[in-house]
């Protein structure tokens, strides 16, 4: 027999959209609840640039765009500041592209009041001795990078603080109709199997990409492009802003600075499924190629990996745009009462990861119009609770990189970290030595009732995110693991396959040179010396 749960609200959809929406249901007071059927944030959400825009990307084509882009960043900044570096951003004009589109995209910028700045090319090349020395122009704008995990792990934490459920790990097998209203939505947990019945007065699809796949459960039909872009890590960060060739959107023309890394791209193919995450070659040399136009020495720079991720893109017309790169990055919300005749069902997607934050004040001011609530939004104003770094950060004895990042960090676990590192030596190990990871860092992720999966305190952590993408790291969580009783030696051994097959899969299409290498390593290491038998995955 299904577990029955009762709520107000329900939100299809754990990526940044759908932790937005949660929060603001929970700053507002409406009883929600979050299914996601995996990590939050294991879609489009973390397989980006993590570029906070200033919106001077789309001014020359989408105005609105734009305009909301620049608006919610001076927001996010303000909000979240623990997962924002605001590191600016460079428009740059190289010889072979339109000199007429420069002075068009400076008055559109203007038109929309997204400030930019001409800079003088040797103050240019000084702050980021990469550029290619060709470069004829360059601009200032107020980019930013963004921690996409991180943010998206606050902002639901915060929702939970405030009377919020989220339920991760469970997948969305149908939704419940009662003739012309949808009540609910029927779940199953990826790990157990165990079905649930949540029912609600409404549900929310923020589901991304596979958003047409939701409305379908519905009965509804909805056309969305899924735009899959494929991107690439150097394993060191070159620059310290965002770098973007000054032309109309294209292939291959943003360096986003993230971390220690510098993660570039991005492409565009429109696919069919929304789990399509394949990499090709010769797509990553194609776009190398590209890139070469702002970063000429971008051939002699170390890959670490590759990864992709499809961008939900929606149009009323069955007619896909060929490319994906002219349909508007707008936002999209759809009441399916007025649209389909179908009541307790509402889609908001389209937008970017900048737009977040507005997409769920949108969505929730039509909650609550259809609930018949006066309640305003103040997300635009209330911090996701953020971590100010106490004294004993900078007396603790920990590696630098380590102690910088704990003293910076932004997650809602600082408290139970500085707590085991004051009591427990052992929890200052540094167990990824590539990210300065600590023990402490991975156990405040753990949770009683949740599994153990390096994929997952990845996400959290950045553990396995270097040069070695956890050729060395990842064997050295599960041993600890078992050591403290966290995880069993079966659970850390299906942990480590499904890791490392997601780890290789970004590696081996970038594997040349030292990547190879690191690659035959982890082979070496984990199939032959541990002998893990690949293949043996058990994907949830």
């Amino acid at each position: 027999m299904r577990k029955m749960i009762e709520t107000q609200v329900i939100v299809v959809g754990g990526g940044a959209t759908g932790a937005g929406v949660l929060r603001d249901l929970a700053v507002r007071g409406i009883k929600a609840i979050l299914v996601e059927q995996r990590d939050l944030g294991h879609g489009t959400s973390s397989r980006n640039h993590g570029l906070l825009h200033s919106g001077a990307r789309y001014a020359v084509r989408d105005e609105e765009a734009a305009i909301e882009s620049y608006r919610e960043n001076m927001i996010i900044k303000k909000t979240i500041p623990g997962s924002v570096e605001q590191t600016g951003g460079l428009f740059a004009k190289v010889p072979e592209d339109d000199d007429a589109y420069v002075q068009k995209w400076v008055k559109a910028c203007e038109k929309v009041g997204i400030p930019v700045s001409n800079i003088p090319l040797e103050k240019a090349f000084k702050d980021e001795p990469y550029l290619n020395k060709n470069i004829q122009s360059v601009y200032s704008v107020p980019d930013g990078s963004i921690d996409c995990f991180t943010l998206v792990v606050d902002v639901v934490a915060d929702a939970v603080s405030r009377g919020a459920r989220a339920l991760t790990y469970h997948e969305v097998i149908d939704v419940i109709r009662e003739t012309n209203r949808v009540t609910g939505v029927i779940v199953r947990n990826r790990y157990s199997g165990e079905e649930t019945e949540i029912h609600g007065d409404i549900v929310i699809n923020a589901a991304g990409p596979w958003g047409a796949k939701m409305a379908e459960m519905a009965g509804i039909s909805l056309h969305l492009i899924n735009n899959k872009g494929m991107l690439a890590v150097l394993n060191h960060r070159f620059n310290k802003q965002v770098i973007n060739r000054l032309r109309l959107p294209g292939d291959a023309d943003i360096f986003v600075p993230a971390h220690n890394v510098t993660i570039f791209g991005t492409t565009g193919i429109n696919v069919d499924d929304p789990n399509d995450f394949s990499l090709n070659r010769q797509e990553l040399e194609e776009m190398i190629e590209e890139g070469l136009a702002l970063i000429p020495d971008l051939k002699e720079m170390r890959l670490i990996r590759a990864f992709s991720g499809s961008r939900p893109l929606y149009q009323e017309s069955s007619v896909a745009d060929d490319s994906g790169r002219s349909v508007t990055r707008g936002i999209a919300l759809l009441d399916h009462q007025k649209r389909d005749g179908v009541d307790g069902f509402m889609t908001i997607t389209g937008g970017k990861l900048t737009t977040f934050r507005f997409m769920a004040e949108k969505t929730v001011d039509m909650v609550c119009e259809k609930m018949n609530m006066s309640t305003k939004c103040t997300t635009d104003e209330e911090v996701v609770p953020h971590r100010e770094a106490s004294n004993f950060f900078k007396e603790v004895d920990m590696a630098p990189a380590a102690k910088t990042k704990l003293f910076h960090w932004a997650g809602t676990k600082a408290t139970k970290i500085e707590q085991s590192l004051k009591e427990k030596q052992m929890d200052r190990t540094v167990i990824c030595e590539c990210e300065q990871v600590t023990w402490a860092e991975i156990e405040s992720t753990l949770t009683k009732d949740g599994h153990f999966n390096l994929g997952d305190i990845r996400r959290r952590t950045r553990l396995g995110m270097g040069p070695c993408q956890g050729t060395f790291c990842s064997f050295r969580a599960a041993a600890v693991a078992v050591e403290k009783g966290v995880a069993t030696s079966d659970e850390v051994s299906w942990a480590l396959n499904d890791a490392l097959h997601e780890r290789k899969k970004g590696m081996a299409v970038v594997a040349t040179g030292e990547t190879a290498k690191q690659a035959q390593l982890m082979d070496a290491i984990y199939n032959v010396s541990l002998r893990l038998k690949e293949g043996d995955e058990q994907h949830v």
